[in-house]
């Protein structure tokens, strides 16, 4: 017996691992793609094919849009409005949070139940211990796809405001894209010397396993706004070590220029007598005037 009927629309490789994973557990799926035959794999394990997303999403109750981008949400969806009204709209599609906010205003002047979502995981996790899913935007809508969005991975609703997933998306990706520069430049240091980066790599694993259960504790201070005295490392401390950063990369012929911007917030916290502030007071000075 179904547990449900679902349409998937955009069968690229994560789209594909989310029909998959549906079928898979039991849901009667209806699956969508711009080009006809990715649909076929598909329709061979059991799912039925619509030609066009209108027709998919008259076949189910939730429709989740698996699609490039924000444009190709709006191009796509928005001929088949009268067709979602009623419906849930799950949208996974990889979007920024002004305008996951933008489009689920759109589905509001359209009587379509909202949610958006982020994927924290790659096609190849879907469904596994390792997946994790972040939504946000009309409750109702998660707690009626909810039963068939644990299935893809942990479900984590972020709250009623649409953009609030796409934000954290966007917030850890941030982290993650900053380490992995900060691994490209160990290994590019370390390999002036002959060490192959994978050696650097798994050295600079060993170091981050160690110190990242410090995170917490050392941005606490943020939360606070207690940064002078510093409770934890000072501002001319830091400032002092990320200068000896910067001259080891060069004595190697190596740029710094990703420790370069940190460097001068630190010279403008000393320059302005808060060279006693806790280092992690830089975050201040990342908000831009609007």
């Amino acid at each position: 017996m179904s547990k449900g009927t679902i349409s998937i629309l955009g069968l690229g490789a994560m789209g594909s691992a989310i029909a998959a994973r549906l079928r898979e557990t039991g849901y009667t799926t209806t699956v969508w793609n711009r080009t006809p035959a990715k649909t076929q794999p598909h329709v061979q394990a059991g799912a039925n094919a619509a030609a066009t997303i209108a027709e998919a999403v008259q076949s189910g109750d939730i429709v989740i849009a698996v699609l490039l981008d924000h444009a190709s949400i709006h191009e796509n969806l928005e001929p088949a409005a009268a067709e979602l009204k009623g419906k849930v709209l799950v949208n996974v599609t990889t979007t920024t949070p002004n305008e996951a906010r933008a489009t689920a205003a759109w589905a509001a002047e359209h009587g379509i139940t909202y949610l958006d979502g982020a994927i924290m995981a790659v096609p190849q996790m879907i469904g596994g211990a390792g997946s994790r899913l972040l939504y946000s935007g009309d409750e109702n809508a998660y707690a009626i796809a909810r039963p068939a969005l644990e299935t893809l991975g942990t479900a984590e609703y972020e709250g009623t405001d649409a953009g609030l997933a796409s934000l954290k998306d966007m917030a850890l990706l941030t982290a993650m894209y900053t380490m992995f520069t900060g691994v490209l430049q160990a290994a590019a240091m370390m390999r002036t010397v002959g060490v192959p980066a994978v050696q650097t790599a798994q050295d600079v694993t060993a170091w981050l396993n160690a110190v990242v259960p410090l995170a917490a504790p050392t941005v606490a201070v943020v939360d606070t706004g207690d940064y002078d005295p510093a409770p934890g490392q000072n501002v001319d401390f830091t400032n002092a070590a990320v200068t000896s950063l910067i001259t080891a990369a060069r004595e190697q012929g190596i740029s710094a220029a990703h420790l370069e911007p940190l460097k001068r917030q630190l010279d403008e916290l000393a320059a302005t007598g808060r060279g006693t502030a806790d280092w992690t007071s830089v975050i201040e000075q990342l908000t831009i005037n609007r």
